[in-house]
This record gives C-alpha cells, structure tokens and sequence, in this order.
C-alpha cells in the first residue's frame, strides 16, 4: 500500500503514526509482531500532519540497530518523499516467535497497543502446536490393549477402517493410526486408549453436575478414563439427570419416549467437548450443569481465531484443534462429517420444536446453553390454566406472539373474555405484554422462560 493511501487511512490494527522513535513505538513493534504484522509510519502526527523525520544513511543505521538489539527483529526500513518531508516507513511481518520489549510481550488489540496477560501469551507459544500429537511421557504398557481392539472392530464395521486386522499387535495399530512413532506414544494415544489417564492428566475429566438452582446441588458425577469411557458415562449421566416421559398410542404396542432435549444434540456437544477441549489448559475441566429448565456445557478452549458461531451455522467447517483425536472418532463412526456438530446440533432443537441452543466463545472457553420446553403437560396442569389459556399458549409458542383478535378467532370467545385470559397469563407470569392499544400483543416473557443458567451458578471452579 502506498504511502497516500495510509495516510488516508486511520489507525488501524496494522497502522501506527509516530512523530519520532520513542518507547511506544517499539512497543507498537513488538505488538505487530505478534500480531498480524503491521506498518508504523515515523514523522506522522496522531492527526495525520506530515512533521517529517531526519533520514541520513547514519540515521536510518542508527534506528535499525536500536530495533534490532531492543526487538530482536529485522524490519524493512525505507525513507519516503511526502508533502516536501521525509518519512521512514517501518514494516514489520507477523513473527513466529513471541518478540518482546525490555522483558515484556505485547500485542494490538484494534488500534491500541496492549501489554499481553499471561493466557495470551502462553496462547502464542502454543500456537501451532497440537496437544494430542505430542509425545507422552508414558508407554505401550499404560495402553488398554482392549479398548484399541474393540475400537479397531468398530471402526470396521462402520466401514471406515476396512483394511485393518484387530489381531495385530497393538504397536502396529497404533502405529498405522498414526498415534504412535517407533516407541513413543502420542497424547492422543494415550488419552484414547490408555489406562488410569487421571493419575497423569488429572484435568482431562468429565464433571456433571444436577442443579436445583445456582447453589443447591443435588446430584454430580465425576468421570475420569479414556474418551470412549467419558462419553459413553457421560451420555448415561445425562440421561439419569434429565426426564423423560412416554406415550402409548395405541396404534402399537411400543411407547415413545419424550425426552427434556433431544439425544442426539447432547450427545454431540458431549462429543464435541471431549474432542475439541484445550487439553494444554490446567485446572479446568469439561463441566457440564443441568438445572431444571437448561442445560450449560462448559469447554476449555474457544474457536480457533477468525471462527465465529455465525460462520459455523452458515457454512459448516472443520478446523480440530485435536486432528488425531477427531480422526479417531471419525473413524469409529461417532463423527458423520467434520464440521457439522453444530448444524446437527441446531436441527435436531428446530425439529423438536425447542428453542435454539445458544453458543458463546471467547478465546478461553465454549459454553452452549440448551433450553427445555417447560411447557409439558405436567407442568401445565400445575399452571391451573384453563381451555382457552392453553390454546393461547400454544399459539404463542408457534407463532412467537399473539394479540387479543387472535385469541377470539381461534377460541370463538368475545374481546372481554380474551382480554381476561391473556390478562390471567400475563399476571401468572407466563406472558409479557408488549406495545399498546392497537398494537398490543403477547409474547413468552424473556425473564422467566429464557433464564441463562451461568449467571446464577457462580463461577466456573465451584465444585459440580
């Protein structure tokens, strides 16, 4: 770019105006390094006025080699005519290894200029570096020879392992899997196939815990042992911890089950937890939290950076942050297709006819909040609600609102009488009224229906 159009430009992530060399600007420096790279422009006021800067060979010299012993960086440098003056224009590339400042790391956030928090920074260190293919420190014998044959039968009957022999030694299969090179095991290994992980990766544990409300807790269940392990109990505890009722129609002789949240949805967070988790983090574990109207699930480690939730749901994509364990589960046929969980996540909410599901990320953590229909029939009944109250609801929860007019349509009753059932609704709670007069309409109140359980459970760490 050259050097009018930054000038027309503001500030930016990757644009700095500096009048002379001074400590923020090699802060700035060591920001654009670990960042995305960046442009700092010397003889630039912050209001864009060209005060020019000297720009003798000796200078420019002078100025490289205090970049260079400060920064331990090697940034093009270059004078550039503007307006009658000089200008140095210095450009500095995204580094592959932190750079700091006279002992601290920095990094821009918009167009400031950020001192780096000890996550951030340990962030960038890993960068680029994958847990689950690096080295474990235990052996072949740690391995649950077991687990990986039955894993192996699995992957085979789901078709996508056809070549393998569950007979083969278990260094073979490993090996072949890519888990293992010569003698040494991967975490991913390990953490799939090992024994007793809780005694060396005491973090990689599954809590659940069932809430009554923010502090009361009346149930938890603390699952340790290898992925397949966490997600078949995990599944099971979540199943013991929510309701289901059953319908007997007549027209066979086999009930059918109505669970709070559909299966398949909470089987797939669970899976993608136990997949996608940062296993680098410490002192934090998957937690999931059941109250009784949602459920919260709470991960380690958010999208990768540039991945948002909207980009997930319009196009889905797969970018693991644990390629090793992913494959694994692909392979035994748990994962369909990479990238879709969360389409498969939301449809299977939409056609149960339940609200969706909210995700929330930031570069620490994952949480997913699900909402159950309260509406059952149970619950209903507790209500007292009358004929046409019910009729009302319903409409509600199909169309998102309803008005007075509506009402005397569908239940074939007068202005008044409507008037007083969604009166009655309101009063109860159940209802909210909105707008006035010709434009007053009814819909589900936010507060009492869409409770977002993380605000009322404390912090992260308390016990489950």
């Amino acid at each position: 770019m050259t050097l009018d159009n930054l000038l027309r430009g503001i500030e930016t992530r990757e644009l700095e105006f500096k009048e002379k060399p001074n400590p923020a600007l090699f802060k700035t420096l060591s920001a654009f390094a670990n960042t995305d790279g960046g442009v700092a422009l010397i003889g630039v006021s912050d209001k864009k006025e060209i005060t020019g800067y000297r720009c003798s060979n000796a200078d420019l010299k002078e100025l490289s080699d205090t970049i260079v012993n400060k920064l331990a960086i090697h940034p093009v440098i270059e004078p550039v005519k503007c307006e009658g003056k000089t200008v140095v224009r210095i450009e500095v590339k995204k580094s592959k290894v932190p750079v700091a400042y006279e002992g601290r790391y920095y990094t821009r956030v918009g167009n400031t200029t950020r001192l780096m928090d000890t996550e951030e920074l340990k962030e960038f260190l890993i960068s680029g570096i994958e847990w689950d293919s690096l080295p474990s420190q235990r052996g072949l014998a740690d391995i649950d020879e077991e687990t990986v044959r039955l894993f192996v039968l699995r992957a085979k009957s789901a078709g996508r392992l056809s070549g393998a022999d569950e007979r083969e030694p278990v260094a073979a299969i490993l090996t072949r899997l890519g888990l293992m090179t010569g003698n040494q095991l991967t975490n991913a290994a390990f953490l799939l196939f090992g024994k007793k992980q809780e005694s060396y990766l005491s973090d990689a544990v599954l809590r659940i815990g069932r809430f009554k409300d923010g502090a009361t807790i009346i149930g938890d269940r603390w699952i340790s042992g290898n992925l397949f392990h966490q997600l078949s109990e995990g599944e099971e505890a979540l199943r013991n911890f929510i309701n289901v009722r059953y319908e007997i129609s007549g027209e066979t002789p086999e009930r059918k089950e109505h669970w709070d949240y559909p299966l398949p949805a909470l089987r797939e967070a669970l899976m993608n937890a136990l997949v996608h988790r940062d296993y680098f983090k410490k002192n934090e574990q998957i937690m999931i939290k059941i109250y009784d109207d949602a459920i919260w699930f709470h991960n380690p480690g958010g999208f990768p950076k540039g991945l948002s939730i909207e980009q997930l749901k319009a196009k889905p994509q797969s970018i693991p942050r644990n390629p090793l364990i992913a494959r694994i589960f692909y392979l035994a046929g748990y994962i369909e297709r990479y990238g879709s969980g969360i389409q498969r996540i939301l449809t299977s909410f939409a056609d149960a006819g339940l609200p969706e599901p909210e995700f929330q990320t930031d570069t620490w953590s994952l949480t997913l909040t699900m909402q159950k229909d309260i509406f059952t029939p149970g619950y209903l009944a507790q209500l007292g609600l009358n004929e046409r109250q019910r009729l009302a609801l319903s409409y509600v929860l199909e169309h998102g609102e309803i008005t007075n007019s509506a009402l005397q349509q569908i239940a074939f009753v007068s202005r008044r009488t409507a008037a007083y059932d969604l009166s009655h609704l309101v009063k109860t709670g159940i209802l909210e009224l909105q707008g006035t007069r010709k434009a007053a309409h009814y819909i589900l109140n936010p507060i009492r229906h869409q409770r977002t359980p993380e605000n009322n459970s404390g912090s992260h760490d308390e016990k489950a």
